[in-house]
């Protein structure tokens, strides 16, 4: 599901942990997508492809 800019979800970060953020960017297409995450408890930014999201909040 293509996510867009401004749009928050739920999503696993690189260490597996679920964690929420807002998309920051997008980078690619299809399966291959590539998102910028601003992750809401830290406030930095993750790279965190497609897979990666669970849902929309």
């Amino acid at each position: 599901m293509p996510y867009k800019q401004g749009q928050r979800v739920e999503y696993r970060n690189q260490e597996g942990q679920q964690a929420q953020g807002t998309i920051q960017a997008a980078e690619g297409s299809g399966q291959q997508t590539r998102y910028t995450v601003k992750n809401e408890k830290n406030m930095q930014q993750e790279q965190v492809p497609e897979s990666k999201i669970e849902r929309q909040l």
